[in-house]
């Protein structure tokens, strides 16, 4: 493996570090709606701030999540939609190969 095949795959590795957790995916589906501040995501999920912030901290050192003030405000939204795109077809892909396992399909 060469330093730039490693590099690579250890920033993608830490991009499939930050989803897996169910709630900072769930974040991304609400952030790919529309641009959401700490106090109105912690809300919307019912969540303590402190967690979402961590969450959001985490999802923005993997490059997935941005932030942009506006006054004292900060608001994030998703920088990379297509994660979500790949959620979608993998979890088909499993769901059909677990059918087909069972005698499903």
């Amino acid at each position: 493996m060469t330093e730039e095949e490693r590099v690579r795959c250890e920033l993608r590795a830490h991009m499939f570090k930050a989803l897996a957790h169910p709630l900072r995916i769930f974040m991304l589906e609400k952030l790919k709606e529309r641009q959401w501040c700490v106090c109105e995501l912690a809300e919307e999920l019912g969540m303590h701030k402190s967690t979402v912030s961590k969450y959001l901290t985490q999802l923005k050192e993997a490059g997935l999540v941005d932030d942009q003030k506006e006054g004292t405000l900060v608001k994030y939204h998703l920088t990379a939609p297509c994660v979500l795109d790949l959620a979608a077809c993998a979890e088909n892909a499993v769901l059909r190969n677990r059918k087909k396992q069972l005698g499903l399909s």
